[in-house]
């Protein structure tokens, strides 16, 4: 898998580079296909059981109520998915190639509307999302692409429409609803200082604020079901500000930051991009002492890297942008082979449990 993700990276590292236009959009569509296809017959990957369960278990939409609780999640709009897709088919297999296809199409049509180079887009989000979002977390996949899709509702200021968007995939998974406070970000004219500054605060209260972080995730996350993060080996296990994904994040936002007088030239979303992406980076660094907190609530808008990275090589020379990709190309692999391999050591575990 590690090797073929390289492979494929490289393919499209060539087509970009050789400006072979023509190709990269009947690359995309293939790949996403091929994708869809691997979501849908994977097996005995962490959440799948529960997922096909949950399909099981769905009632038929005519007798579909929105007040009975889903099998092994809270969310639903996401079971009355399941509902519909077992309407036309009775079976799970069918179920999980459904969603992993409407994700695939929603993340295309995210990666045609806002991003410069579509197949690094697509290669970012395999190597930073693809595993744990959609061979794992499925809910979770639909609604980000969903609320990441209204980037031109924000730009545009269409607040009603973002506000049904985001309400909407709230249906599909309770996450979406940290999308709100975004629109209203932008509202706001950050300059550089105010990033750096808002960075340099965060890695503060992030320390200083260690147990009253846990208390108001307590008081407030109950709908978002986040309180048991900010307990037991959640904390035992975190790194703090010893995460490396924090010094990516704050790498890339930086860059991205200082980068601004030649990336308005290539993209009109440029604002929602860095503010969204400040946003999530501030979360991932005010909860660096939760593992799964952090990484939950920082992962919907730092979805937004597949638009960023393409910018930022799209700005650049022939020459510092083929060294770029490649340099991107590296920590990509490095970061589906971390996560490939993290989801083989869990199905091991599982199988091993199950053997007992």
């Amino acid at each position: 898998m590690v090797v073929l993700f390289a492979l494929f990276y490289l393919f499209c590292f060539v087509l970009v580079i050789q400006n072979k236009v023509k190709y990269q959009h009947k690359v995309l569509i293939l790949a996403l296909c091929v994708l869809t296809y691997a979501i849908g017959v994977r097996t005995a990957w962490p959440d799948e059981l529960v997922y096909q369960m949950a399909f099981d278990m769905a009632p038929l939409p005519w007798d579909f109520s929105f007040n009975a609780k889903p099998f092994g999640y809270a969310e639903s709009g996401y079971w009355f998915l399941a509902s519909c897709v077992k309407a036309i088919v009775d079976n799970s297999r069918f179920y999980l190639f459904v969603m992993g296809g409407l994700s695939m199409f929603l993340l295309y049509k995210n990666l045609q509307r806002y991003s410069v180079f579509a197949l690094i887009g697509l290669c970012v989000y395999i190597g930073r999302f693809l595993l744990n979002r959609d061979f794992i977390q499925m809910r979770s996949s639909l609604a980000i692409l969903l609320v990441v899709l209204g980037v031109d509702l924000i730009k545009e200021r269409k607040m009603w429409h973002y506000l049904l968007l985001v309400f909407v995939a709230y249906q599909f998974h309770h996450m979406a609803i940290i999308g709100l406070p975004l629109y209203f970000l932008c509202l706001l004219k950050l300059k550089k200082s105010h990033i750096v500054i808002g960075l340099v605060l965060a890695f503060i209260v992030s320390q200083v604020m260690f147990s009253s972080i846990a208390n108001f995730v307590e008081a407030y996350s109950e709908d978002l079901q986040y309180s048991t993060y900010t307990e037991g080996m959640y904390v035992d296990e975190a790194k703090g500000l010893a995460n490396p994904m924090i010094y990516f994040q704050v790498g890339i936002l930086l860059m991205f930051t200082f980068m601004e007088d030649r990336l308005r030239c290539f993209s009109s979303y440029y604002d929602v991009y860095r503010t969204g992406y400040f946003y999530s980076t501030l979360f991932l660094i005010i909860f660096c002492n939760y593992t799964a907190l952090s990484g939950r609530t920082s992962t919907m808008f730092a979805t937004l890297e597949i638009f960023m990275l393409p910018l930022m090589a799209k700005s650049l020379s022939m020459k510092w942008r083929m060294i770029f990709l490649l340099a991107c190309g590296v920590v990509f692999v490095y970061f589906f082979h971390d996560k490939y391999s993290s989801a083989m050591i869990m199905m091991r575990g599982e199988q091993i449990l199950q053997q007992l």
